[in-house]
């Protein structure tokens, strides 16, 4: 664990995620039931990375990391939030690839069709501080949310980027403006998180 560690510095301060601090956005944490559905879901965000070779790595936000996180998101953590997960990911070889996130980046629920609409974002994170991968599970609005040609304008994008939509070539899906925005703003979220938790130990 002190290597991993030590790993995990070295790969978060090289990717600069001790930069600028971001903009507030709004999210909060996803989860699934089972540990099959999350390996699925994570093999998505690293399909080179060891099937077998995922590591957890639980954190527990201290009371002054809460409120400089709350501070910067601009509302309250949920308590769940206060315990995230950080899954690691390894190649075959053990070779670190970098960490992934879940994070539901809505604070009020959204009704369609009668349904509560969910928006449930996976971000993968490489070993220099850059979004290398974010995808959308079971979205029930516009597909086009889901689609590379979408996801991908946020591929390479650190804490330092611009996560607007309508800004620095980030264009929202057509008649979605909405959750585009949200889903950049988990992308960020989720480098918030690694560098309160992951980047300074």
């Amino acid at each position: 664990m002190v290597r991993l560690a030590k790993q995990l510095v070295l790969a978060f301060a090289l990717g600069g995620l001790f930069a600028v601090p971001p903009a507030p956005v709004q999210a909060h944490l996803a989860k699934w039931g089972s540990w099959e559905i999350t390996h699925r879901n994570l093999m998505k965000l690293f399909p080179d990375a060891d099937p077998n070779g995922w590591k957890i790595k639980r954190y527990q936000f201290n009371d002054e990391e809460v409120k400089y996180l709350q501070k910067e998101l601009g509302f309250d953590l949920y308590p769940e939030d206060k315990t995230p997960e950080f899954y690691l990911a390894h190649d075959t070889d053990g070779k670190f690839l970098g960490v992934a996130i879940f994070i539901d980046p809505r604070t009020k629920p959204k009704v369609l069709n009668g349904g509560i609409l969910t928006l449930e974002v996976g971000i993968g994170v490489n070993t220099k501080g850059e979004i290398s991968r974010i995808r959308v599970y079971d979205y029930r609005g516009n597909v086009e949310l889901t689609k590379d040609a979408f996801l991908d304008q946020l591929k390479g994008r650190t804490l330092d980027s611009n996560y607007t939509m309508g800004k620095d070539g980030l264009k929202p899906v057509e008649g979605e403006a909405e959750e585009s925005q949200l889903v950049a703003n988990a992308g960020r979220e989720a480098l918030l998180l690694m560098k309160t938790a992951l980047g300074r130990r």
